[in-house]
């Protein structure tokens, strides 16, 4: 029995971090210029409910669980109000995204793989055989929880090896932070480019290793869809637009640089 193995060509463009992000931005004119409103407002519809239910638990559940341990009164709740509460605020600004790009992915799986496959093929002029069935739209939907909990427990794994940077005095305080940042904008990117390596077959191992060659654009991607999602109203679109951003990215200097060989 033939073993693929995956192949990645090193001497191509791998996009810049810049391409990546503005790609997110400029992803409604892509949607725009080949008339891709039936496959976007589903999604887009979905994000309105999931986001304003997320952003509803944060601040009614998450918010005084973070808070909890504050006093409300004294000298004490003052200075430690001014002293961190900048990073409470963003402690769970990166919490309330991450949950909100969970479930949102897993629950906007088919719309968003069958919105990616539509850029791919009216943008690119990809062909796909395969074609969208109820088993096929289900298989998405199992997939897309099976990544998502891979995802997660990456993340969970992550961050606790971060957590022991605190150890170091100061200096460890502020790496964890910037390396926080960083990995947190890496799983939200890692999330968008599922859609067209799923597409290929390719392994959660494959696809990491895939994304760690590309890491600025990923990077990119997630950084977009970051900030996306803390502008109010438009945060309703940023699965979308993360989705059509990483797409476009992904077939304009992946898809030519990655491929698997028989042994």
């Amino acid at each position: 029995m033939e073993k693929q193995v995956l192949v990645i060509q090193k001497n191509t463009s791998k996009g810049s971090f810049a391409e990546a992000f503005a790609s997110v931005f400029s992803s409604l004119s892509i949607v725009r210029k080949h008339n891709l409103y039936g496959y976007f407002i589903i999604p887009f519809l979905l994000n309105i409910i999931i986001l304003s239910a997320i952003f509803y638990f944060s601040f009614v559940t998450l918010r005084p669980l973070i808070y909890g341990n504050i006093p409300e009164s004294g000298w004490l709740f003052t200075a430690i109000r001014f002293i961190i509460t900048p990073l409470l605020l963003i402690v769970q600004a990166v919490i309330t995204i991450l949950i909100y790009s969970i479930v949102g992915t897993i629950i906007t799986a088919p719309f968003n793989d069958f919105l990616s496959q539509k850029v791919e093929v009216k943008a690119f002029g990809e062909d796909f055989d395969e074609k969208l069935t109820l088993a096929s739209i289900v298989a998405d939907i199992v997939r897309a929880i099976g990544n998502v909990l891979k995802l997660l427990l990456l993340i969970i794994g992550v961050n606790i090896i971060l957590l022991l940077l605190n150890i170091i005095p100061v200096l460890g305080s502020l790496l964890y932070t910037i390396i926080g940042f960083l990995t947190t904008v890496f799983f939200l990117g890692f999330q968008f480019y599922d859609f067209p390596l799923e597409r290929r077959r390719f392994t959660f191992g494959e696809k990491l290793k895939i994304s760690f060659s590309f890491i600025k654009q990923i990077l990119g991607v997630g950084t977009a869809f970051f900030l996306l999602s803390l502008i109010p109203l438009v945060n309703f679109l940023g699965l979308n637009m993360g989705t059509i951003g990483a797409t476009v990215m992904f077939t304009r200097y992946i898809k030519p640089a990655v491929k698997k060989e028989s042994l």
